[in-house]
């Protein structure tokens, strides 16, 4: 796996901010200082979780991802499988994903939803090339059914 390919995803996250007055229940994005393999996964499951319920052309009424089929098709920004499994270790310690009951799907987690500056992303996402994959990925998936 090439560096700068989570290097590129991981310049596209956008945390929400935190005004100058500082609420003591507020938390800062934990992630801001993370590695550039886990601010790229952060990327790609809010693109796959939360992008789809806010855009209406990609909304399939489901709310979780395959973990398997995540780092199938985007193992190149996600490192290899034992960096993977690390950075979801990460993320579910600090809330921005669960896991559903079988442990293969991924689930959006409170901070996924906060942490990350919703406005700002899906402007990001709506025209990037993670989408046509998103949506690529979709399309070959509806194709089996």
């Amino acid at each position: 796996m090439s560096q700068s390919y989570a290097k590129e995803f991981s310049s596209l996250l956008i945390s929400r901010s935190v005004g100058p007055e500082r609420n003591s229940r507020s938390r800062p994005a934990v992630h801001k200082d993370w590695d550039e393999i886990s601010r790229a996964s952060l990327v790609i499951l809010w693109g796959l979780l939360i992008y789809p319920r806010l855009d209406p052309d990609l909304d399939t009424g489901t709310s979780g991802v395959n973990l398997d089929q995540v780092h199938r098709l985007f193992n190149e920004h996600l490192g290899t499988t034992h960096q993977w499994k690390q950075v979801l270790k990460r993320l579910e310690t600090y809330d921005y994903i669960r896991f559903a009951e079988n442990k293969n799907l991924i689930l959006a987690g409170t901070r996924l939803w906060t942490a990350v500056d919703a406005g700002q992303m899906y402007r990001t996402f709506r025209s990037s090339v993670l989408v046509r994959k998103m949506r690529q990925s979709n399309f070959q998936d509806e194709e089996k059914k």
